[in-house]
């Protein structure tokens, strides 16, 4: 008897077990007005904790399809997902943090919804609800509210990195699987209207400074969007910023200037190559 329920335990730990998140169906509304957004960008993640070898290894895995918005009702659909957990020798117990499902717009709104379990719960609240509850549902049904999102300069720019990251890669940070070839067309003009809002929002601390990584950045969107032009303009609006603070006095500003004149050169090819 003792044989066979150690076999059975070993069985368990080499096969692992698996979480099954329920299917979420959910509507977005503005917070002051009740009324239903559309186009709001939507993202679900689940955040685990592994111990793997007496260090704890966290992960956050992408739940959304790719490419999820609200439609006119401001509705959304996410599929159930069922995950498998590491299992032994890979992985010594594996926790839920949390469970959460978040809605942003162009115009600078967002919200969302947020389970928390273990340390998370004990240390943040219960948030939204427990997630044991959430997770035992095969279905839920989810209403977010949205509102402005207050964010100084340093946040901002923290978000657009975010946002560049996943139309280069596929991924916001660490969510895995990534979306093949990143961003879609609604997205990346999602995006570049994200950049030119913080380029505008913050053009007087961008002056003083002389350079700002979003001007590259929002250049880069441009040539994947394949409007060379804007590119190129977008470019050399970054190399004169530098002009105007003084800084190609210095070799390292030098060495930006050329690197980004190469760039120039190469989308001028680009829109030769297209006009021929």
């Amino acid at each position: 008897m003792r044989k066979m329920l150690y076999m059975a335990c070993i069985l368990i730990l080499l096969a692992g077990c698996s979480i099954r998140t329920p299917e979420i169906h959910g509507v977005v509304l503005d917070a002051e007005t009740k009324q239903p957004v559309e186009n709001a960008w939507i993202g679900a993640s689940l955040e685990l904790t592994t111990k793997t070898g007496g260090v704890n290894a966290h992960s956050a895995l992408s739940l959304d399809k790719p490419h999820t918005r609200t439609d006119k009702q401001g509705r959304f659909v996410i599929p159930s997902k069922n995950i498998n957990k590491p299992s032994f020798p890979f992985g010594f117990g594996t926790e839920v943090l949390a469970f959460g499902v978040g809605a942003s717009t162009v115009d600078d709104k967002g919200g969302g919804v947020k389970y928390f379990g273990g340390y998370y719960r004990r240390d943040f609240g219960k948030g939204d609800g427990e997630l044991s509850d959430i997770l035992k549902k095969r279905k839920a049904d989810l209403t977010i509210y949205i509102k402005h999102t207050e964010r100084n300069e340093s946040e901002y720019f923290h978000h657009l990195q975010s946002l560049y990251n996943y139309c280069i890669t596929g991924r916001f940070s660490v969510e895995v699987p990534a979306v093949k070839e990143g961003c879609d067309a609604w997205e990346l003009d999602y995006v570049i209207k994200k950049h030119e809002r913080y380029l505008e929002r913050y053009s007087d601390i961008l002056e003083k400074r002389g350079y700002s990584t979003a001007l590259d950045q929002l250049a880069d969107l441009y040539e994947r969007d394949s409007d060379f032009e804007m590119a190129i303009a977008i470019f050399q609006k970054s190399i004169d910023l530098m002009k105007k603070r003084g800084l190609l006095k210095f070799e390292v500003w030098q060495k930006n200037k050329a690197g980004i004149e190469h760039r120039i050169n190469m989308l001028q090819q680009k829109r030769q190559e297209r006009q021929n």
